[in-house]
Order: C-alpha cells, then structure tokens, then sequence
C-alpha cells in the first residue's frame, strides 16, 4: 500500500512539475513577442513567405478537387459498372489529369480572351469618361441651377455657387486617368507572385496524387499521439469542415459562372457597352454570398449611368430578373447543397469576416462560420437529447404546499 502511494506521489509530482516547465515556457515566449515585437513579427512574415507556395498549393488543391470530383461522379458514371482492375486504378489519376487539363484550358481561354477584352473595355472606358464627363456636369449643373431658380430653393443655389466646376473636372479627369495606373499595378502583383503561383500549382499535383495517403497519415497521427476521444472528435470536425468548404467553393464556383456567362449573353442582346467588363465583375463578385449581387449590380449601374442613364435602368432591370431567376431555379438544380447556415449568421459572417480580413475573409470566413455553427447545433441538440435524472419527492415534499 504505501510503494502504491509512493508511486501516485512520483506521478503527481511529474505531472505538476510538467504543467509548471509548459506554464514557464508559455510565459517566456509571451514576454520574448512583448519585448521583440518587431523581430517576431519580422519572422513570422518570413516563415509566411516561406510557407506561401505551400498554402497556394493547399488552395489550389482543394478548388481543383471539385472538378476532380465532377469528373469521378459526373464525367464517369456511365462506367460506373466496370470493375476492371485496371479502370479502376486509373479512375482517380485519369480524373485528376482531365481537371489540371481543364482548368489549364481555362487559363489560356481567360489570359489569351477575357483579359485583353477586360483592359480593352477599360481603356475605351477611361477615355469616354474623360470626353462625356464635362458635358454631362454642365448639363447636370445647368438644370440642377434653372431647377432651384424655377422653385424658389435659395439653399441649393447657394451651394451650387460654391461648387468649383474645375476642381470636380481635375478630379474626374485624375480618377479616370488613374484607372489604367490601377489595371498596370495589378498586372504587376499578379506577375510578382507568378512564382508562388507556379510552385503551388506543383504541389498541388502531389497533393491530389496523394490525396488518399495523406489523409490515412492524418489519420493514423492522430489515432497515434492523441486519446481514441480526442482523434475521433477531431476527426469528425475535419470530416465536417472538408464537407462544408467543399460544397461552398462548388457552390460559388458554380454560381459565379453561370451568372457571368448569363449576365454577357443577356448584355449583348439587349446591346448594352461593355459587356464584358460588367460580367466579369458580376460573376467575381458572385463569390462573395448575399452582399456580392448588390456589389456586381452597383458597379455595372455606375459604369452605364456615367455614359448612358437609359442604358443603366435597362441593364438593373435585366440583371434583378436575372439574379432572381438565377438563385430561385438553376442555383438549387445545379449546385443542390448548401453550407447549412442561415442567411442571417451568413449576413453576419461577410460583414464581420469581411471587417477583419477584407475579401479573403469573406471566402474562408463563411464557411468557417458555417462549420462553427453546426458544431455548436450539434452540441445543443446532444445535451437536449440527454436524459436529465429529476429526483423522486418524499413524503414531506408531496406533503409541502407551494406558496
């Protein structure tokens, strides 16, 4: 008995002096960023940097995992019987070659296609804004005066004495020229990170190849270094994660091209300008969930009423029909999943999400929300679910009135 008590004693003391040695490392790192900040902050940004292809290739994978699975359940189903040895284990890697196929296809179809007509369409932009936009303000100010002299409106007469017509025209004109000062800047990042770009998407490649074996690595590390408890609920959250992520970057995907591609047909039927340039923003902003139809719907409105009033109603109208038809019928037929939450967290979620971290909030914040929303509902549902023991009443207590 007393060697048994000995033992518990070693081991207590193991345990505590462990929790004190993690509990001084803890407080050592804690005052090493509060005094280095700066240094830490400097490393952190180099092992980020490091560690960009990586995530790139991360990324990159898991979006190309879509039309993997696209091509495995869609593109393969009429061999679905075949249990050809050989079929099947040329299934995953034949599937895995038709999306890097695919999607270089789309590369070249949007470098060598949309993006000339994209900078095209803005040139032409920036130079009729800076012809039609001094007649527009003096029309605009010329009726905007004759209106407040017909109506007596003193105030807005004052102000519009007060407006400085050659301020407002310097600064349309330097909004407008620096249009194209943005479109070359963004050519440049974009070309600054090619090397990232390019290291990603090979790694990707040995990410989806070897899919199945990093995900039993996971697995068996888990299993290995963690309690059976632990691996198994970590094992259901990432399960859940990979679900929602997965049904929301198919879902936006999916939704952002057919609603560009409707949006251009649409555009150039009905003959309104740039057609290109407004559906590529609509179906951009398409992936950004709720605020994305209004923020694709404003831009095109802006660009068509600084050159044509008429042309902008049309193109509102054209594009509510548009997104009404769009989310209320061929979204929930093609896409048929949803992330599970509901419109008011995901409101919440791009607003606070998009606060925080700008646009890639947004995208991966949503889902994240998600994920963090259906873990919490199922917990909820299984502590209802428990049975709670109510205790028995004695004798006094059934006797005892209730005041």
């Amino acid at each position: 008995m007393q060697l048994h008590e000995i033992k518990e004693g070693i081991a207590q003391r193991r345990a505590s002096i462990l929790t004190g040695a993690v509990l001084l490392v803890l407080a050592a790192v804690l005052a090493l960023v509060v005094l280095r900040f700066d240094t830490v902050l400097g490393i952190l940004g180099m092992v980020a940097d490091a560690c960009a292809p990586v995530a790139c290739g991360l990324v990159v994978a898991f979006v190309l995992n879509v039309f993997v699975h696209f091509f495995e359940d869609l593109a393969f189903r009429p061999f679905a019987k075949c249990r050809a040895k050989w079929w099947l284990k040329a299934r995953y890697p034949l599937a895995v070659v038709l999306a890097y196929g695919l999607v270089l296809l789309l590369v070249v179809f949007v470098v060598g296609f949309i993006v000339p007509g994209i900078v095209e369409s803005l040139t032409g932009l920036a130079d009729t804004l800076q012809r039609t936009l001094p007649g527009t303000l003096a029309s605009a100010m010329k009726w905007a005066t004759e209106f407040a002299q017909r109506h007596d409106l003193d105030f807005l007469l004052d102000i519009l004495r007060d407006i400085d017509r050659g301020t407002v025209l310097a600064r349309v004109t330097q909004v407008t020229t620096d249009l194209l000062g943005a479109v070359v800047g963004a050519a440049t990042h974009v070309a600054s990170g090619m090397f990232t770009l390019v290291m990603g998407f090979f790694f990707s490649i040995y990410m989806l190849f070897g899919k199945a074996r990093l995900v039993r690595g996971v697995k068996d590390s888990l299993k290995a270094f963690l309690p059976r408890a632990a691996a198994a609920r970590l094992h259901r959250v990432g399960s859940l994660s990979y679900k929602v992520f997965y049904a929301f970057v198919r879902g936006q995907l999916t939704e952002c091209v057919i609603l560009g591609t409707l949006c251009y047909l649409g555009m150039r039927l009905l003959g309104l300008e740039y057609a290109l340039l407004i559906s590529s923003v609509v179906a951009i902003t398409a992936l950004i969930p709720i605020l994305g139809a209004y923020i694709g719907a404003a831009t095109g409105v802006i660009v068509l009423l600084l050159l044509h009033p008429i042309d902008a109603l049309v193109f509102l109208i054209f594009l509510l029909i548009l997104q009404q038809l769009e989310g209320n019928l061929i979204y929930p037929r093609v896409v048929g999943s949803s992330i599970g939450l509901p419109p008011v967290w995901t409101l919440f979620a791009v607003l606070f999400w998009g606060g925080v971290l700008g646009i890639p909030g947004i995208i991966v914040g949503t889902p994240a929300t998600a994920v963090l929303y259906r873990l919490f509902r199922s917990a909820v549902r299984e502590r209802l679910a428990r049975p709670t023991a109510v205790p028995a009443l004695s004798e006094t207590d059934k006797d005892t009135p209730v005041e």
